[in-house]
């Protein structure tokens, strides 16, 4: 063979590896990139997820606390705030023992109008929900008592 032939060859391998060795240094780089922006997104989603965390804590610390000491909060009232804001915190909290009064009060009261629903009704219909209301409470009036005085301590949102 040539020595021509070798080195033109030798010389195109050589061209080759140079152009594969720079598409994958490119890919690399790439790819490192990728992971760096994925960390970051991450971690921000993260930090949204705490600060979620703490409002919704902080939120039920304080709709117990004003079942406790705030006559405006009816027990009724807190308990149907208190569901949501701890489906939305941790769901698993409202199957324990002392939470699950929560649970039932707010189910036993779905089916009475709330906000612009409740201004709009006949002032015999409110009476008769607010009566429902107040047997309700009276009814689980130391378990709800209970669950609004271990949340505003903060029992089982750590």
């Amino acid at each position: 063979m040539n020595n021509t032939l070798i080195y033109g060859l030798i010389a195109a391998g050589l061209v080759a590896i140079t152009v594969l060795a720079a598409i994958i240094f490119r890919q690399l780089q790439q790819e490192k990139s990728r992971k760096t922006q994925q960390a970051a997104q991450e971690a921000e989603w993260l930090k949204q997820f705490e600060a979620r965390q703490e409002y919704l804590s902080e939120s039920i610390r304080l709709v117990a606390h004003a079942i406790l000491h705030d006559e405006k909060m009816t027990a009724t009232e807190g308990c149907i705030r208190l569901k949501v804001l701890l489906e939305n915190f941790r769901p698993q909290l409202l199957q324990e023992e002392t939470l699950q009064v929560i649970t039932e009060v707010h189910d036993k009261t779905s089916h009475i109008p709330i906000k612009d629903e409740w201004k709009a009704l006949p002032k015999k219909l409110k009476l008769e929900y607010q009566r429902e209301m107040e047997q309700l409470e009276q009814g689980h009036l130391n378990a709800i008592q209970g669950a609004a005085k271990a949340l505003s301590r903060g029992q089982y949102l750590s």
